[in-house]
């Protein structure tokens, strides 16, 4: 009989265990929802990047959007150039 009520007192106690997440479960489940915010975060700049999505921005955000796209296009054509420049060079050696 005392090993019966033991018993059920032991897994009384395991049950209230399982109510409470685990630390680990706690941290991954935080650790999750950062990865998720940032996720969310980064594919609507992606998206402002492409032209969508501007309503939401307000003067100043614009204005910062402009310059990193102006930056980027900056330095796609200075690339554009010296690949050119150099398929020429090459042509030339021919």
């Amino acid at each position: 009989m005392k090993q019966v009520i033991d018993r059920h007192n032991l897994h009384s106690q395991n049950l209230h265990k399982f109510d409470q997440p685990s630390l680990q479960l706690q941290l991954e489940s935080s650790t999750y929802a950062i990865l998720s915010k940032e996720m969310a975060d980064r594919t609507r700049e992606l998206r402002q990047m492409k032209g969508e999505e501007l309503q939401e921005l307000n003067m100043e955000e614009l204005m910062r959007l402009e310059k990193s796209l102006e930056g980027g296009l900056s330095r796609v054509v200075q690339t554009k150039g010296e690949r050119l420049l150099n398929e020429i060079d090459a042509l030339r050696r021919k």
